[in-house]
């Protein structure tokens, strides 16, 4: 399950530096969506790929870095008709 997070405007390296380097410290590897996009709102959205059960404890990660990040979310639940 895909889990997105977007950094805030204005975030220096250092900041996410430390932010992935903390993510890689509790097992998970986070990639950049758009790896070679121009535009720096979609240049600061992050992809980590995990299980369901690991949803909650990124989310506990990324909540400690408070104001440098912008949002968190996951893929919705989707169904085929």
């Amino acid at each position: 399950m895909p889990v997105l997070f977007k950094l805030t405007e204005g975030t220096n390296k250092k900041s996410i530096d430390k932010v992935l380097g903390t993510l890689a410290e509790c097992g998970f590897e986070a990639s950049r969506l758009f790896p070679t996009h121009s535009i720096p709102s979609l240049a600061r959205t992050f992809v980590i790929r995990t299980p369901k059960s690991n949803v909650k404890r990124i989310q506990r990660v990324l909540e400690r870095f408070g104001s440098v990040i912008e949002y968190i979310e996951t893929s919705p639940n989707r169904r085929t008709l």
